[in-house]
């Protein structure tokens, strides 16, 4: 901690290298030791007793190197890698509970939940005319390691989760259906393949590449000119006397798919969605109303998400609040193992027949996971951003 820095208020993490795959892995590594794990752990939560702080950092220690376990195991074949990278998440989220000093959940907690299964289950739905991943459904249960993660991640999941797995599609009522989410749904959602999803899937991502809109600067400019007309007083930007305020967020699809009324129907917090067109280049784009309190400026009251394979990107929610895309990673590897593990012949269909499109989509999707799960999993464990860029960068330190 630096003099800089305060309980619950850590500076980023900055990391240069040459190779920033390989950073981050040893950054991640680091944490196989149970005494930087209290250290870390420390930095955190100052007044935390040392004897919890030595508790939590040797098991924050034994779950990152049970994570790496799965992780290193180098499997050839792609049912293997599924497996155990879902696996490597799973404990990646029993870390990050142990690490977190607001938590006081330990290993025997935590395998309180585990023994309890994992929270989710999948039943393919029939007589909807749907073929794999959409006809996959996955949903949550009111107990079990999903659960209890989500609600350690502040996600109440009540009102979407049952108490067991059905037998069969149709014991399902129609609102418990609706409840479900299709494992389509899941990929769509994965800001890494919003090039990929209409390519393989044949339909538009359900994560969108936005930016600030050049609506700003021109009502920016309007304002200013009105102030300076109105007072004669010259300011770098107007004040604010609402209590609230809009900004202009424009939203990029990967696709000529997506129209202003589907963006409408989504539950995004942009509201009044239109067409726009840019100017210079000609290509068309949307614009949206984001409307957050006045003192705050709009990018601190939207949750958007960016790694080095996509720019900053919007999630489209789900049951009710859920963008997190580690929650998202673990439901879509968790339905991927149940296929893996137990619908041999899908699997089969998947690796050798006519579902090799998605066999192709799955391969990307676990080379994308290897890459931005480290980076992730560092900063749910330290709690501080993790800023990883190469020497030059105009985003490194000077």
């Amino acid at each position: 901690m630096t003099d800089e820095e305060g309980p619950g208020d850590l500076l980023p993490e900055w990391l240069v290298a040459e190779n920033l795959s390989e950073a981050v892995w040893l950054r991640l590594g680091r944490f196989t030791s149970s005494t930087l794990c209290e250290r870390a752990i420390a930095a955190r939560a100052p007044t935390l007793p040392p004897n919890i702080r030595g508790k939590k950092g040797q098991e924050l220690a034994f779950a990152v190197r049970s994570a790496l376990g799965y992780w290193r195991s180098e499997p050839g074949s792609l049912n293997a890698k599924v497996l155990t990278r879902y696996y490597a998440l799973l404990q990646i989220t029993i870390a990050e509970q142990v690490a977190s000093p607001e938590s006081t959940a330990d290993l025997k907690e935590i395998q309180g939940h585990t023994e309890s299964g994992h929270g989710l289950w999948a039943i393919a739905a029939t007589e909807t005319g749907e073929d794999f991943p959409f006809n996959y459904k996955i949903a949550c249960r009111d107990r079990g390691h999903f659960y209890e993660y989500c609600r350690f991640r502040g996600i109440d999941l009540k009102p979407f989760a049952s108490k067991a797995r059905p037998d069969s599609w149709d014991k399902i009522s129609a609102d418990g259906q609706a409840r479900l989410v299709s494992l389509a749904d899941l990929l769509r959602r994965i800001p890494e393949l919003q090039l990929l999803i209409e390519e393989i899937l044949g339909t538009v991502p359900l994560s969108f590449h936005i930016a600030y809109a050049d609506q700003n600067n021109v009502e920016r400019y309007e304002r200013l000119q009105q102030h300076i007309a109105k007072t004669g007083e010259t300011v770098f930007d107007v004040p604010v006397t609402t209590p609230e305020k809009t900004t202009y967020i424009s939203i990029h699809p990967h696709s000529r798919k997506v129209t202003a009324g589907f963006l409408n129907s989504l539950n995004l917090p942009m509201k009044n969605i239109r067409p726009a067109v840019d100017e210079a280049t000609g290509h068309p784009y949307f614009v949206g109303d984001f409307t957050h309190p006045s003192e705050k400026v709009g990018w601190e009251c939207i949750e958007t998400y960016k790694s080095g394979y996509t720019g900053t990107s919007l999630i489209v929610p789900f049951w009710g609040q859920i963008q997190d895309p580690v929650i998202i990673h673990l439901m879509t590897l968790y339905a991927l193992s149940i296929v893996v593990r137990y619908l041999p012949l899908l699997w089969h269909e998947i690796e050798d027949g006519g579902l090799d499109h998605v066999r192709a989509l799955i391969e990307h999707y676990i080379s994308v996971f290897d890459n931005v799960l480290p980076k992730l999993a560092i900063e749910r464990i330290t709690g501080r951003c993790l800023i990883a860029v190469m020497p030059g960068s105009l985003e490194g330190p000077a």
